[in-house]
């Protein structure tokens, strides 16, 4: 039952994520505003990605086996966070334009590399 409200959790803090990006886009100029419109924009953004991916990863996740609630969402929110850092950051290597294709394959390499640490990594090192 505690996976229920996780994922509640999730969704108003998505939904909250959207509203404020939405807001953003229809308020201000991210670009005139500062460094400021520019973090808050990338913030709400990533936020609102990191839940939509999130839930869609555990939706189907869920639909293909029967197993542990809370680990399959744990590995969820983790790869949603993964997913999101990766969409927001090759945006924001786009908006500083040093965007290319060597460099988004490092980033993405690295992203990867980064969930494989945690999904190979043991629960004790001692």
């Amino acid at each position: 039952m505690r996976h229920y409200k996780v994922l509640f959790g999730v969704f108003s803090i998505t939904l909250l994520a959207f509203g404020g990006w939405f807001a953003i886009l229809q308020s201000i100029d991210p670009y005139t505003y500062g460094v400021k419109g520019q973090m808050l924009f990338y913030g709400f953004l990533a936020i609102f990605l990191w839940g939509l991916a999130s839930m869609a990863n555990y939706y189907f996740k869920q639909k293909k086996k029967d197993t542990q609630r809370m680990l399959v969402l744990t590995s969820s929110i983790r790869q949603g966070l993964i997913a999101s850092l990766g969409m927001v950051g090759l945006a924001v290597l786009r908006s500083i334009d040093v965007l290319n294709v060597l460099s988004a394959a490092v980033y993405l390499v690295a992203l990867i590399l980064i969930e494989f640490y945690f999904r190979n990594r043991k629960a004790n090192y001692a």
